[in-house]
This record gives structure tokens, sequence and C-alpha cells, in this order.
């Protein structure tokens, strides 16, 4: 912690660090509690919004409260071991009333679809919501990721659930936002956390709470150092969310001995597109038929291809032999493909992710040779050249081919069980490989905290005046459903804004 000496140079009852749904959401229940706060944003205005506004807005809705218990504790696993019952019942219950306070902030919810794990106890509680605002049609509306980027982008992401409820219910309430302001350290008083301490156009400030700091900033997907520390197998990852999420929340919270959780865990890898004229990778969207496989460092397949995200693969989750397993990336990984599928389409479109939001859109070409000119698609007239392009061993590539074209002809994936409707032969020259990065849009990992919002210290005891709410140590300690995180951004955004806002004013001199 940080001591101030001296004046303060902004103050208000809580102080909120970080500006996705679970700033918001601990703003809103924080002000309607009756305190003042400030909403502090690492970026610039122009980039506010974190993940949450990048990402497909969808909210995770249980029906049931009791159901929803019995589907998380069969999500989390044997990793359930450090979360309470007590934490889960909260969960549960908060999660189960984000719909109604929703609406309440004029959400417009339409279901789009049940579980992730339909297998799993408790999953038929399940719904997943976006806000209706310029949906085509009404009712409940079929989301699978077999539908082109055009039919997902009508659907999911667009900024709706952001731009229609959460930054309206700010606005109405007046509460205070300062953009291009990073919170660096908290800052101690009598034993309590007080305030921050923040940079602020190149000026280190510091922030009075009177009642209490929530940090809301996000995880450390941008750190790569962190990510390498925590997160096993994945040296080089890049995320397709908010480049400023570095991991501040985490070094803070460890600054005045926070316990962490669940670091290792992240909503990933898929695997998605990343060149150096990007600022982030960019989430792509392929069809799942086609003539194209994935191959890995060594020239081979290694995972049934099409089905990224809530398929075969879960959010970077596969099923191996029973058990449920972060997916592998034996890096460098190509996307490996013939010439009726080069002609085919787009296949750099996408619906969500960091560059489409903020208006950086690269303009992927309709016929993919723009790419094929910038180098990002290498292109030869047989499969060994292919190979030697980019440094696999043509034998072993013409071999992967070879065999994958034989299982098409077949009409059976005998290595990887890819659905005999998707497969197409890798037949007709030139051929083509594009390489794809490991990515994902957040960590789950940060400062543990209890079923009311409070960071807990290494000691077993609540940090006095801290609380934490959103992805910084999010409650999924391993397997995810689509919308939990913003559902537990609004969730532990509500418990943490409300709790803080009844903290007793701490006496600060000076």
């Amino acid at each position: 912690m940080s001591e101030v000496s001296g004046t303060w140079d902004e103050e208000a009852d809580v102080v909120v660090v970080g500006y996705g749904f679970a700033g918001a959401a601990t703003a809103i229940a924080a002000h309607d509690e009756g305190a003042d706060v400030l909403l502090l944003e690492k970026a610039p205005e122009e980039h506010k919004g974190g993940n949450s506004r990048v990402s497909a807005n969808i909210v995770f809705w249980p029906n049931d409260v009791e159901k929803a218990k019995t589907y998380f504790r069969a999500l989390t696993g044997p990793y359930t071991d450090n979360i309470s019952d007590k934490m889960i019942e909260v969960w549960a219950e908060e999660m189960h009333a984000n719909r109604a306070w929703l609406e309440r902030l004029g959400m417009q919810p339409i279901g789009i679809g049940g579980a992730e794990f339909p297998e799993f106890p408790g999953s038929d509680c399940v719904e997943m919501l976006v806000n209706a605002g310029q949906l085509p049609g009404s009712g409940r509306q079929e989301f699978t990721l077999r539908q082109t980027p055009a039919q997902l982008g009508q659907m999911l992401g667009g900024e709706r659930l952001w731009k229609g409820v959460t930054e309206p219910a700010l606005d109405a309430r007046k509460i205070r936002r300062m953009y291009g302001t990073a919170a660096v350290h908290l800052v101690e008083s009598s034993g309590a956390v007080a305030g921050v301490l923040a940079d602020r156009q190149g000026k280190r400030i510091a922030i009075k709470a009177e009642r209490a700091v929530v940090l809301t900033c996000g995880g450390f997907e941008n750190n790569p150092t962190m990510v390498r520390t925590y997160v096993n197998a994945l040296p080089c990852i890049y995320p397709t969310g908010t480049p400023y999420n570095t991991g501040d929340g985490v070094r803070m919270a460890q600054e005045v001995g926070a316990d962490l959780w669940h670091m290792s865990n992240i909503a990933g890898p898929e695997l998605f597109f990343k060149a150096p004229e990007l600022p982030v990778a960019r989430w792509i969207n392929l069809p799942h038929a086609g003539s194209y496989i994935f191959v890995a460092a060594d020239g081979k397949r290694f995972i049934a291809e099409g089905d990224q995200c809530m398929g075969t693969d879960r959010h970077g989750k596969l099923n191996y032999h029973g058990m449920w397993m972060q997916q592998t990336a034996p890096m460098p990984v190509h996307l490996i493909f013939d010439e009726s599928f080069r002609a085919s389409g787009c296949i750099g479109d996408s619906f969500c992710c960091w560059d489409v939001v903020h208006g950086n859109r690269y303009n992927w070409s309709d016929d993919n040779l723009r790419e094929v000119e910038r180098g990002w698609i290498k292109r030869a007239t047989s499969i060994r050249d292919l190979a030697a392009l980019i440094g696999l061993p043509p034998d072993v590539l013409e071999a992967t081919v070879t065999r994958y074209n034989t299982f098409v002809a077949q009409g059976a994936d005998a290595d990887f069980g890819r659905n005999p409707a998707w497969i197409a032969a890798i037949e007709t020259p030139p051929f083509y490989a594009m390489e794809l990065t490991p990515s994902f849009v957040n960590t789950q990992g940060g400062p543990r905290r209890n079923e009311n919002a409070q960071v807990i210290g290494l000691d077993g005891r609540p940090v006095p005046r801290l609380y934490s709410a959103g992805e910084l140590g999010s409650i999924y300690a391993y397997n995810y459903n689509a919308g939990g995180n913003i559902g537990e951004c609004f969730a532990f955004g509500r418990i943490a804004g409300r709790n803080a806002a009844r903290e007793k004013p701490l006496e600060l001199a000076g």
C-alpha cells in the first residue's frame, strides 16, 4: 500500500476502478444506495468499456436457483474446493436476479440458446440472453456457430447491452467518470484501504475513498509475463479484447496482501488470427464446412476443425477420453486449405472483437487475395512446396493431407470425428496456409473474493474496505458457460456496490 501526505486531488464515497459491465453495475448499485461514486477508467474515453463492450454481449441467466448451483458445481468439478457453499449460493441467487434487474434498466431480453454443457446436471435451467434492440423479428432466436458471421452479428455483439442498457443507466444517474486515469497503487490509512493513487495525463493524483474502493479493472490477458507465469503451455497468446487489461488489479491487490485464486483458468484458447498490423488478435469465424484443416508444428492434425467455441471446443476446453481439459495449441498452428475454399468467401470475417467495435476494423477481402498479397496467407502450387514456405516437414504435411482426403472419401473422420457433413477434400491447387494464434477474450484469475464481494487476504480475512467484481478474481475455476462472465459482472458488481456504499465513512486526516 501507499500513504498519502497532504491533500487529496479527488474524492468520493466509493471509488470504482475499471469501467466495463462490472464497474458499471458497481457504480449503479452504490449510487442507488445513496453513495457518491467516482468511476476511474485507464483507457481514453473512446476506448472505454473494456472486454464488456467488445464481447458478444450475452448474459448467462439461470431460471432456477437450485439447478444453477448444481450446474455450477458440475462446471467447476474438482476445482470447487476453494469456493464455499455460501459463495455458490449467492452466485446462483444473484445470477438469477440479473434478468429482472436488467429489465428495470431497460433491457429487452431475448433467449438465444441454452447451456454450453447440456450434458451436465442442472443444465436445463440455463438461458443465454441478449438485448433485443435492433434484432430482426421477435421472440426466442436460435444461436449456433453454424451461422455466418453476418447472421451472428445480427444477434451477438453490436454493443447492444452496453449502449442500450448500462451507459444510459450511468448517464441517468450522472455518475462521474474519469477517463485516461490509470490506478497505480491502493492507499492505506488506519489499516484499511482509503483510496488510490492514479496516473492522469502524466500526473500522479491521489483519490480519496470515504467508504471503499472496488476493483473492476479486468484481468491480465495483455500482460505476456503474467500469462506465461500463470497459464500453462501458452508462451504466446493474444487477446481479442481490450489491450488495456494488463493485470493492474492483480498487482494492486497483491500489494495489500490479497490471496489469489483461479489464476490458470482462461476463457480459451481459441485459434484466431494475429498480424503485426492488427492491435489485437482477430476473432475469425470460419464456416464449419470446407476443404481445410488445422495442423500443428509437426505438420499433423490435432483437433476436429470447424467447431471452435461451444462445439467440440467449449471456450477452450475439449473432452479428452471423458475428461474436460484445456485445448492445447501446438504452435505454430496453420490453417491449410485449397483454392476452392479460398474462393468460397471471406476467411477473416468477424462479428465481435476489439478492432471491430472500436472502428479500427481491418476490411478483410471477400476473396482473401488481398491477404495473400500482404503475406498473411502463403500460397504454393503443391502441398510440398507449401510446407517448405511455412517451415513444416513436406513429407509429413503431404501425408496429413492425403490421410484427411481419405477420410473425406470414406465419409468419416477416423482421427478426430469431425462432422462428415463438414469435411471436403483439399485437392484443388493452388494451396494455402495461414498461421493462426492461440487467442482468448479474458483471464479468470485474480484476488479471491467472498460472497460479499470483499477481497480476501492471505490470512483468510477480508482486506478492509476493498471489494472486487468481474473477471478480476472470477468465480469460474475451470469450465465456463457463454455469458457467465457478463452475468457475474452484474451479479457481483451489485453486491460490491451495495456493500461498499454501506461502509461507514473512514475518518482521514488531511
